[in-house]
C-alpha cells in the first residue's frame, strides 16, 4: 500500500511546477472579463516643407515643417454595453494636443497643455435610444482626430477649415434598421484660440446616417451655433459624407461642406468644399490612399488671405512592418488663385511637403 501513496505522491509533486508556473491573466483580460476595454496608440513623425516658411498654411497637425514630433501617445479606456450604462475616457498627449486644447478657445497653441481629454462621456443605451453626455469628437467630416483612424497623413482643408472638432453637451441617437438618427445640444462648436465660449446660447446638432447596403454608407449632419465665442453671431455647418466599399481592395469616400458666419457687420464668411478619397489595398501589407480637394473661400474665412479657390492633393502610402506598426509616406501640393502661403518673409500661391509617420497600436 506504501508504494502505490509514494507513486500517487510523487505524481502530485510532479504537478506542483506546472500549477504555480501557470500563467495569470494580464490587464486586457481582467479589463475584459468585466465588459472593460482598454487600447491606445503611439503615433509620431517628420514633415518637410519645400517653402521657406516652416509652417504650411491651412494645415493643422503637420502645420509645423522641419521638425520631429510626437503626435499623439493616446489611451481610450472605456464599458459601453449595447443596453445599460456605461462610460469612455480618451486621451490624447503629444503635439496634437495642445491644438486640441487650442481649439477649445482656452488658448493659442504655444501656450495650451500638451495633454489633452479629448473624450470622456457618460452613455445610456436602452433598445435603439443611446444618450450620451460629455466631451465626444463630432460627427462631422470624413477625417478624425485619431491617428490611427485616418487614411492619409495630414488632414485636409476641409478638417481643417470647416469641421468643429469636440462637443461638450448632450447627444441622443436612435437606430432602427439601417438608419440612425441624432440630436444633441452643445457649446459652442467653432471656438477660436483664445476665445472660450461665455455664452448661453447652445449648438444644436442634427443629423441622420443611412447604411443602405453592408458597402455603402451616407451621413448628413446639421450644426447651428448661435456664437462661437464671440468671433460670430452666428455659424451654420451642412456636413455631408457618402462611402462606397467598392470591393476587398478599393474604398471610395466623398465629403461635401458648406459653412456660413455672420459677423453682423459685415458680409457673410462662406466656405464650401468638396474632398474625394480613393483607397487601395495593394496586399496584405500595402496601401495607398489619394485624396483630392477644392475650397472655396469667401471674406477671408480660414485659409490666410481675402476669396480664395484652394485645391490640394495628397498621396499616402502605407506598409505594416507587423500586425500593429505601419510606417507612412505622403508627398502633398497645395495651390490657390492668391498668395496665402508663407514663404519666408513672403508668400506664394503654392506650397507642398513631404512627410513620414510611424504608428504603433496596442
Amino acid at each position: 500500500m506504501s508504494k502505490y501513496v509514494g507513486l500517487l505522491t510523487a505524481a502530485g509533486l510532479a504537478c506542483l511546477p506546472m500549477m504555480a508556473s501557470a500563467a495569470a491573466p494580464n490587464l486586457t483580460e481582467v479589463l475584459g472579463a468585466s465588459g472593460v476595454t482598454l487600447d491606445g496608440y503611439v503615433s509620431g513623425g517628420y514633415t518637410y516643407g519645400f517653402n521657406d516658411g516652416r509652417v504650411l498654411g491651412g494645415h493643422v497637425f503637420d502645420a509645423v515643417t522641419d521638425s520631429f514630433d510626437l503626435n499623439q501617445a493616446a489611451f481610450t479606456l472605456a464599458k459601453l454595453p449595447a443596453q445599460g450604462a456605461g462610460a469612455a475616457i480618451n486621451v490624447i498627449a503629444g503635439e496634437d494636443a495642445k491644438l486640441l486644447n487650442a481649439a477649445y478657445g482656452d488658448a493659442s497653441p504655444g501656450d495650451a497643455d500638451n495633454i489633452n481629454v479629448t473624450q470622456a462621456y457618460l452613455q445610456y443605451a436602452t433598445g435603439g435610444l443611446t444618450i450620451m453626455g460629455g466631451r465626444f469628437v463630432t460627427l462631422a467630416g470624413a477625417e478624425v482626430i485619431n491617428d490611427t483612424a485616418n487614411a492619409n497623413i495630414s488632414r485636409g482643408f476641409l478638417f481643417a477649415v470647416a469641421q468643429p472638432l469636440v462637443h461638450t453637451g448632450v447627444r441622443a441617437s436612435y437606430k432602427t434598421g439601417g438608419t440612425t438618427l441624432y440630436g444633441g445640444l452643445s457649446n459652442a462648436a467653432f471656438t477660436v484660440a483664445g476665445s472660450p465660449d461665455i455664452d448661453t446660447q447652445k449648438t444644436v446638432e442634427l443629423g441622420a446616417a443611412f447604411a443602405p447596403s453592408s458597402a455603402s454608407s451616407l451621413a448628413v449632419t446639421g450644426y447651428y451655433s448661435p456664437d462661437n465665442g464671440g468671433a460670430t453671431d452666428t455659424d451654420w455647418l451642412l456636413d455631408v459624407v457618402y462611402s462606397l466599399q467598392a470591393s476587398d481592395m478599393t474604398q471610395f469616400v466623398l465629403n461635401a461642406d458648406y459653412r456660413t458666419s455672420d459677423f453682423g457687420t459685415s458680409d457673410d464668411q462662406v466656405i464650401w468644399g468638396l474632398a474625394a478619397y480613393g483607397n487601395f489595398k495593394l496586399s496584405d501589407a500595402n496601401r495607398l490612399s489619394l485624396r483630392a480637394e477644392y475650397l472655396d473661400v469667401s471674406d477671408a474665412a480660414g485659409v490666410a488671405g481675402a476669396d480664395n479657390d484652394v485645391q490640394s492633393v495628397t498621396l499616402t502610402l502605407g506598409h505594416k512592418v507587423v500586425a500593429n506598426l505601419e510606417l507612412l509616406g505622403e508627398v502633398r501640393w497645395d495651390m490657390s488663385d492668391n498668395d496665402i502661403f508663407p514663404d519666408g518673409a513672403t508668400f506664394e500661391d503654392s506650397q507642398g511637403d513631404v512627410a513620414v509617420k510611424a504608428i504603433y497600436k496596442f
